[in-house]
Order: structure tokens, then C-alpha cells, then sequence
């Protein structure tokens, strides 16, 4: 008679947790990979119709001009629009109320310009040319804004959003004291606003781009 050969086993060693938690899968099943639900890029639309060879453009140009009227005629301030930055700007200091207070104090107007840039780059991914150049142009609008911030660091006379009147939340008063640049405000603030205008002429630029491009490419598929 044979020995049962269960018997004639040494001890088994304890199994790791992690070897019990996965004991009756099958070889791979860990492993197994599901699909991300993201969204592709859009093929590229050729259909010439007017809104895509045309009106678009134009009118993502005149917008942009109406914008940058009302951006630099009423002290950077646009009725809606920059209650709207107001808003955005506050979530910056939201997202960083744990940081250091300089990153804090920056992260409000850092916030205000990169949140329509980075819609801005969705939309052009998308291939959404007429939001992107809009948000280009709400980042310039927004980028004034903030010059406007910056040249008040030395005289506080902004009315500024859940102020005790002292100035001691003045974002750009705390950045630059800290940073001992205090002295050279008015300078910070012009290559600002010199940025803003950048911004604005970018979006002309890619407006008046996109509507040559696409008149061309319309007269080559006629």
C-alpha cells in the first residue's frame, strides 16, 4: 500500500495576504486592462459650409475686438465678465488654502488667466477653432485684470472682495513686499498688461489666420 502522498508533505509555508486575497483567480485575471472612457479627437471636418469658411472668423474677430474695447476703456473692468474672473480667481486661493501664503496670494491670479487658456487648448484639441480663439481672448481680458491688481500694490485703494479695510489680503501688496519688489509695481504691471495686449492681438491673429486658411482650402475643393 502506497502512502497517501498528502502525508508525506512538509509543512506548507504561510501564503502573503496579498496571495490569499487572490486565491481561485486566474492567472491573469489581475492583470486584466478596461478600457478608458476618453474622448478622441474629431476628425477634421472639410464640408466647406458658410459658419466654417466664414462667419465664424469674423465673428470670433469682432468679439474679440468688442472685448478688448471694454477691457481697456473702463479700468479693466468688463460688466459680467469680470465677476465671472472675480469668481475663478477666488477658487485659485480655494484649491491652495494649504499652501505657503505667497503661493496662495498667487495662485488667484494665476487661476483667472490659465483657466480660459486651458479651455482655450481643449477647444483648439477638440478642433473647435472659434471657442479657442474666444478663450484667448477672455485670457487677455483677464491678464489686464490682474495688471490692474498689480498697480494698486503700493496704494490699496481697490475695493477688494471680503476686505476688513486694512489691505492686509491684498494679494500683490503680500507678493511683492515678500519678494522685495514692491518698488517696481508700476513696471510689473505694464509687462502684465503688455501681455494682455499680446494675447488680444493673438487672437486677432488667429482668427484672421483661420479665415484665410479656410477660404483657401474651400476655393481648392470647389
Amino acid at each position: 500500500m502506497e502512502p497517501d502522498p498528502r502525508q508525506t508533505q512538509g509543512p506548507v509555508p504561510p501564503r502573503p495576504l496579498g496571495e490569499i486575497g487572490r486565491a481561485g483567480v486566474r492567472p491573469g485575471a489581475g492583470s486584466r486592462s478596461f478600457p478608458v472612457l476618453l474622448p478622441g479627437r474629431p476628425e477634421k471636418v472639410t464640408e466647406p459650409t458658410l459658419w466654417r469658411t466664414t462667419i465664424q472668423w469674423i465673428v470670433a474677430a469682432l468679439i474679440a475686438v468688442l472685448l478688448m474695447y471694454l477691457t481697456y476703456t473702463d479700468h479693466g473692468w468688463v460688466w459680467l465678465l469680470s465677476y465671472f474672473d472675480l469668481g475663478v480667481h477666488e477658487f485659485g486661493h480655494l484649491l491652495t488654502f494649504w499652501a505657503p501664503p505667497l503661493l496662495c496670494s498667487f495662485a488667484g491670479s494665476f487661476m483667472q488667466v490659465a483657466a480660459p487658456l486651458g479651455l482655450g487648448g481643449y477647444f483648439w484639441w477638440r478642433r473647435d477653432s472659434f471657442a479657442a480663439i474666444l478663450m484667448v481672448a477672455w485670457a487677455a481680458e483677464s491678464l489686464n485684470n490682474v495688471s490692474v491688481y498689480v498697480g494698486d500694490a503700493q496704494v490699496m485703494l481697490l475695493p477688494l472682495f471680503n476686505d476688513d479695510g486694512s489691505g492686509a489680503g491684498h494679494d500683490w501688496h503680500n507678493i511683492l513686499s515678500a519678494t522685495g519688489l514692491l518698488a517696481s509695481t508700476d513696471t510689473i504691471a505694464t509687462i502684465v498688461r503688455t501681455a494682455s495686449v499680446i494675447l488680444f492681438v493673438i487672437a486677432l491673429g488667429l482668427a484672421v489666420l483661420g479665415f484665410a486658411r479656410a477660404r483657401r482650402e474651400s476655393e481648392e475643393t470647389a
